[in-house]
Formats: C-alpha cells, sequence, structure tokens
C-alpha cells in the first residue's frame, strides 16, 4: 500500500480493466511493462482493441518499461502528483520508447479511490471518537455546561460531553441532569452529522427530541466543528480573491513590422512564418532575429495552416486572466502543432477544442501526430485571437 495516499498499487492495476476504454486503444498493438519497486512487476498487453493485465516478471518483449516506487505511481494516477514533475525529478523513469508509452494516458480512465463504507455503528463510535478533536474552544468562553447524547438502537450508546475552562472532555456514559440532552436513534444521529438530513425535520417529525437548555443546543454548532468521515478529510481552502477590471495603463507597446505583418496575416487567414536565409528554418510566429544562427530574417512564407500535434498539455487548474479576472473552463489543452510547411523542432502553441482533449495523438521522431486545422474566428482584427481554437481534421 502506497502510505502517503492510502492506495494499493495493486488497486490500481486490479481496476484497470473496468477503466480500458476500447475507443482510445484504436491502432495500438504494443505490450508495456511496469517495475513498482518493492511491490512487483506488471505487463499491459493491448492489441485489437482490447487488453491483458498480468503480474509477472518477465518484462521482455514490452515496448516500454515504466520503473517508479509505489507513491510515486499511486500519486500520477490518482491525479494527487504531477507526472511531468515526477518524470523530471526522476522518481519516475520510462525506459524504452517514451512516445510509446505516452498512448497509455488514453487507454484507461482516471483511477478514483473506492470510499470507504462505514456500518451504523461504525460511525457513530468514530463521531463520538473525534468529539474532543473537534471542539472549538474559541466558541466555549465562560461556559461550564453538560452534554448529554442518548443515542438509542443496538449500534448506539449514551455518552457525556463536560466543557469548562475551554476544555472538553468526552465520557462514554449519561450524568445525572445534563445542561442538554440529544434523544434519538443511532441511524438519525448518523444521518444528522452526515448532512443528510435537518435537525427540524428530525424534532418535528418526533424521530428526536431535545432535553434542557434549547438555546444551547442551537448553538452546538459553533461548540463543534462540523463532522468529516474517514476518508473525505478535507483540505483547507484558500480564498481566492477575483477583481474583475480592466487594466488601463497609460502606455502604448508596439509589437514592430515582423509581428505586425503576421498579426495582419491573420485577418486574411494566414498563418506567417520567416525563413533563415542561412539554416532555412522557419520561425513561427515570426521574430526578427533566427534564434540559432543569429541573422536578421526578412523572407516570410505563409504555412499551415493544418499540421500535426507534436505534444498535448492538459490544464486541470486555470489562473484567472490578469486582464478581465475570468477563468477558462477546466481541463483544457494546449497543442503544439507543427504545420505544414515547418520542420525540425518550429512549434506553433494554441488551444485545441475543449470535446476533442481524449482523441489526440502526439507525434514523435519520424511519427506523425493528430491532423488538426484552425477555426477562425468570423471577425478578425488582427490579434492572435483571431484563431479560435485548432480541431481536428477529419
Amino acid at each position: 500500500m502506497s502510505e502517503k495516499f492510502g492506495v494499493k498499487v495493486e488497486d490500481i492495476f486490479n481496476t484497470m480493466e473496468e477503466r480500458f476504454r476500447p475507443e482510445g486503444a484504436e491502432g495500438v498493438d504494443a505490450s508495456f511493462g511496469y517495475d513498482i519497486s518493492g511491490r512487483g512487476r506488471w505487463k499491459l498487453t493491448v492489441k485489437d482493441g482490447s487488453m491483458k493485465i498480468e503480474q509477472t516478471d518477465d518484462l521482455g518483449g514490452c515496448a516500454a518499461v515504466i520503473q517508479a516506487d509505489a507513491d510515486t505511481f499511486v500519486g500520477v494516477n490518482i491525479g494527487k502528483v504531477d507526472g511531468t514533475a515526477a518524470f523530471t525529478s526522476g522518481k519516475l523513469s520510462v525506459d524504452g520508447d517514451v512516445g510509446a508509452f505516452g498512448t497509455t494516458a488514453k487507454l484507461f480512465k482516471r483511477f478514483t479511490p473506492p470510499k470507504k463504507e462505514l456500518t451504523v455503528g461504525e460511525y457513530v463510535l468514530d463521531m463520538f471518537g473525534t468529539l474532543e478533536a473537534r471542539f472549538q474552544t474559541g466558541a466555549a468562553e465562560g461556559l461550564d455546561i453538560t452534554i448529554g447524547y442518548d443515542i438509542g438502537g443496538e449500534e448506539g450508546g449514551q455518552w457525556t460531553a463536560r466543557i469548562k475552562d475551554g476544555k472538553c472532555t468526552v465520557t462514554e456514559e449519561l450524568v445525572p441532569s445534563p445542561s442538554l440532552t440529544m434523544i434519538m436513534k443511532a441511524k438519525d444521529w448518523v444521518e444528522l452529522m452526515l448532512g443528510k438530513v435537518d435537525a427540524v425535520n428530525l424534532l418535528t417529525t418526533g424521530r428526536a427530541k431535545v432535553e434542557g437548555d434549547m438555546n444551547l443546543a442551537t448553538k452546538l454548532g459553533e461548540l463543534f466543528a462540523k463532522y468529516t468521515a474517514p476518508g473525505e478529510e478535507e483540505e483547507e481552502e484558500q480564498e481566492l480573491l477575483v477583481l474583475k477590471k480592466i487594466i488601463s495603463v497609460n502606455q502604448k507597446f508596439a509589437t514592430g513590422p515582423v509581428m505586425g505583418k503576421y498579426l495582419n496575416g491573420l485577418k486574411e487567414k494566414k498563418i506567417l512564418a520567416n525563413k533563415c536565409r542561412e539554416c532555412g528554418r522557419m520561425q513561427v510566429p515570426p521574430r526578427e532575429v533566427c534564434a540559432l544562427c543569429r541573422i536578421r530574417c526578412d523572407e516570410f512564407v505563409e504555412v499551415g495552416p493544418k499540421g500535426n500535434v507534436r505534444l498535448l498539455d492538459t490544464a486541470y487548474y486555470a489562473s484567472p486572466d490578469p486582464l478581465t479576472g475570468e477563468t477558462r473552463e477546466t481541463p483544457y489543452g494546449l497543442i503544439y502543432i507543427l504545420l505544414d510547411g515547418c520542420s525540425g523542432q518550429e512549434v506553433f502553441a494554441h488551444f485545441l477544442r475543449d470535446d476533442q482533449l481524449d482523441r489526440i495523438e502526439m507525434g514523435w521522431n519520424e511519427k506523425k501526430g493528430t491532423i488538426v486545422r484552425p477555426v477562425w474566428a468570423e471577425e478578425r482584427t488582427g490579434k492572435v485571437a483571431d484563431i479560435k481554437y485548432f480541431e481536428i481534421d477529419e
């Protein structure tokens, strides 16, 4: 088991069959190995739109073998560890064809850790077992009270919470004449604590009863923090303040004649690059000087508009736009396209159509990726947004 995330490595492999996406296996005919240190080795074989996973020490014939420790492997699969960061830091490595292994990302739905289901009795014990830890000291200033809990049924019991001098002590008994007594069945108590039923509903229907100081009953939510079931621990949320306002700066920033020509070309649905007269490489968007030869580039060439995807970055967390404060819906894809007419590593970056994330195949070395085409804005004004996004050329 991964000590850090509470998920077994075996859980990842045992659920592969039910998480398998046949549509993502189109054109894939290969085997992939997994070497998880201290846990074992697994071999995944994909052929004719089906898959087979087996635990074996023989990883021969695999196009690629991934090597990682249990925490890293589990963390990547449940989305708690960034795969790229794990790869660059050396915690995860691939022996073999890295590009081939990249195809496994579209073979499976993301693994979701199973939710641990407790019995009513287990919930009751955990709720009172965590009562002292959930006590809110700041809300109990000056209080000297006892709160009794009479939880009926075979899975219930009796407890008393004594609050005095800013401290809370819970005992498994019902003391005589408490300041307040909560009376209900175990099932109703669990549903109340989990937020599945309203307290007023329980009282009006006679499923719950309160004896003693009713004013105190209304303050219980302040005295104790909300109960969180095991496995559902809430992470502390950071407050995000957004001010939607257009920033007005009393300055002008000129793009220069090279970028100006490129932006004007977008008005005519043209993607312009400039060609280096020495090395022949295309720069798109164009720059005044070749990044390799350090000479001025004056020759403009129209490239694209179609191209093949060399790399896809999927964003799951979007930052607010610094100009408008708006946040893009996630997930979305940023693709790096080798436009027709370009070669080498001179790729063009832009957005992908949101509903096509799972259908993109990246190109590696001499292998071409999915062919895409631009979708143009109806009214083009010479801005980057004149190309709304790229979509699969079908």
